[in-house]
């Protein structure tokens, strides 16, 4: 308790600390948001909740994959089942892991499935930036968004303004931990080219916890886990081709991408060997548009397929998704000159999947159709005020057709304070297995209604003149009817199926960020969140911490050399133990506080090696209930290009 009262401290004290600290005349260059709206936007005209990533924040965080950095982002709670390349879900603002839409190059990569997207193989290697995008978005991005979006873009050969370049990282660590990645890429007369690829390999901790944890559930009932042994592997390899051109005013996006990962699991404490999934997948894309912001037209097309198969050894469970999406987008840019610029956008998309599966109880191929339209208007001032409307009616051939709309707006009230707000709908549609069902134990609901959810949060921006520091603090709060649950409907069998529940699921919460470049070498980031989340029979939502906090430092001692430290913390949360009986039991798992240190060294202009220590304190925890985190490990690598 007394380290997590210090960390709380040390998240409230840096803020002032930085305010503090040496100021500047020189401000930052502007960002771009690529997912809030439907044309890029700069960050200051933004009214939405979106926090930016991008390389540098990467190695400032001491991050490898993707799900390292996502765990310092307000409002983000990442949810691990064991090591490195397990099951690994976020959930955004309290939502659901099947709440967040993932996009990756402007494809929505979440599974046919349904379920939330796995982040435990997705390595940074080869992404240039990530935006996390919170609160209800379906209205620009469908189902899957009522948390919010994460969006992710890799890099495509303009970066460097090279005819040729090479980007390298190599890396080993604890556990038998290796890495490598090689990108290929380059630009000339507006062409472009990115040949990339990666591959990971570590023997792992044991999926199952190791360590002895003992608690109590809230129904008295003792809960014991640990005392698995065996380590369960990770491998992931992953090629991609990107090659373009884009002038600005035409250009076209070609993207082809394969990856193939193997993870293994444990089945039970009992039952540890022999237990492994692997799952290939394979994209192609092509995207092209004609036009740019500053004429009056712009149209954007664009087409993909995803093909996914996934085969599990250690029990039947087999299945192969195909997604085909279409996509056209009108801008119309009718007022660009002056302070006030003002655009709208219509959008239609066309989306197919099929899912087939051994493991259905009625096997054979699901197919799912949605045809959508949708439309937004903007306006943008110079001095910072926007306003952004939105809508999207989807018509689905199994699911409920579904209107979503959303409002968002900001209006600077001083040079150094503005003030935004946003409310929305959103819905989520069943996953394939609550709709169908799976084996004899999981029986399919076709009667099953969409998730609905009305949401919105509002809040203030301080910010200095020169934009070196910055306090974000937002209320968000959000009601979902339909929420979808199980229930039990043999107790001989144990045999259950999903249902909606009565009433309405209700989340709320406070975000506090922090972010600023105290002086040229050292810059600060820090956050805290309170989330509250109650059903419709007021129980708390499961693996959504109350409490969540972040705070880091990354120091350019001298010019070749550089550190970084940061701290984490997660608080008190709610899991489900399941005994042998299958009867269940309600935990309140322990808050912790994680603590992790790099360096690094610019040997040459193209080499820097580096080092990161995560974990310092060797703390024993469980992030979700039963399964093994990591202790004290070492990373160390290198990294450049030429």
């Amino acid at each position: 308790m007394k380290k997590n009262l210090i960390t709380t401290a040390m998240l409230f004290a840096l803020p002032t600390i930085a305010f503090a600290g040496e100021n500047t005349k020189t401000e930052l260059a502007p960002i771009v948001v690529y997912s809030a709206y439907a044309t890029p936007v700069n960050q200051d005209q933004t009214a939405s909740s979106v926090t930016v990533l991008t390389e540098k924040d990467f190695a400032a965080r001491n991050a490898t994959y993707v799900s390292d950095v996502l765990k310092t982002v307000p409002s983000l709670a990442v949810s691990t089942s064991g090591g490195r390349g397990t099951l690994t879900n976020v959930f955004l603002r309290g939502a659901d892991a099947n709440h967040t839409a993932v996009i990756i190059d402007g494809v929505k990569a979440n599974p046919v499935s349904g379920y939330g997207f796995d982040f435990g193989g997705l390595a940074l290697s080869n992404i240039e930036r990530i935006e996390v995008l919170r609160g209800e978005q379906s209205a620009l991005w469908g189902s899957d968004a009522m948390g919010g979006v994460i969006y992710i873009t890799t890099k495509k050969g303009l970066e460097k303004g090279k005819t040729f370049n090479v980007d390298y990282d190599f890396g080993t660590g604890s556990h038998r931990t290796v890495d490598g990645s090689l990108t290929l890429s380059g630009s000339n007369n507006n062409f472009y080219y990115a040949l990339h690829g990666d591959s990971h390999h570590t023997k792992g901790i044991s999926a199952l916890s190791k360590d002895r944890f003992n608690y109590t559930a809230q129904d008295g009932t003792a809960v014991s886990t640990g005392g698995a042994s065996e380590r369960d592997k990770f491998h992931r390899d992953n090629t991609s081709l990107r090659f373009g051109y884009d002038d600005n005013q035409k250009g076209f996006d070609f993207l082809t991408s394969h990856s193939s990962q193997t993870a293994n699991f444990d089945n039970s404490a009992t039952d540890e060997k022999g237990h492994y999934t692997r799952t290939r997948d394979t994209l192609f894309k092509l995207s092209g548009f004609l036009g740019n912001g500053d004429e009056l037209l712009k149209h954007k097309v664009g087409v993909s397929h995803i093909k996914t198969d996934s085969d599990t050894v250690g029990y039947a469970s087999a299945y192969d998704a195909k997604k085909l999406n279409a996509n056209y987008q009108l801008d119309v840019n009718f007022d660009r000159e002056g302070s006030i610029t003002q655009g709208l956008s219509f959008l239609t998309d066309y989306q197919k999947t099929d899912f087939n599966s051994s493991y259905f109880n009625n096997a054979g191929n699901k197919k799912l159709i949605e045809k959508s339209v949708a439309a937004e208007y903007r306006l943008l001032h110079d001095a910072d005020h926007s306003l952004n409307v939105s809508g999207r009616y989807t018509d689905s051939s199994e699911y409920e057709n579904s209107w979503t709309g959303r409002i968002a707006g900001a209006y600077r009230l001083h040079n150094n304070v503005k003030a935004h707000a946003s409310i929305g709908s959103a819905i989520q549609n069943p996953t394939i297995t609550e709709y169908y069902g799976y084996n004899a134990r999981y029986i399919g609901n076709p009667d099953l209604q969409p998730e609905k959810s009305v949401g919105g949060d509002v809040g203030f921006l301080f910010e200095t003149d020169d934009h070196r520091h910055s306090v974000d603090i937002t209320y968000f709060t959000r009601n979902v009817k339909n929420a979808i649950s199980s229930e039990v409907i043999n107790s001989v069998t144990y045999a259950s199926r999903a249902v909606n529940l009565d009433g309405k699921s209700k989340v709320k919460g406070l975000e506090v960020a922090y972010n600023g470049k105290i002086t040229d070498v050292l810059t600060a980031y820090a956050n805290y969140t309170y989330t509250q989340t109650r059903d419709s029979k007021g129980i708390e939502l499961a693996r959504r911490p109350k409490h969540l906090a972040n705070t880091g430092l990354a120091y350019q001692i001298t010019e070749k050399l550089g550190a970084d430290v940061n701290l984490s913390y997660t608080g008190k949360r709610m899991d489900t133990y399941y005994s042998p009986s299958y009867s269940t039991h309600k935990v309140k798992l322990p808050s912790y506080t994680l603590a992790n240190v790099g360096v690094n060294y610019k040997v040459a202009e193209s080499l820097t090696v580096y080092a990161n220590l995560n974990n310092v304190f060797n703390k024993k925890y469980e992030n979700v209930l039963g399964y093994g985190q990591d202790g004290r490990h070492v990373y160390v690598g290198l990294r450049g290009s030429f």
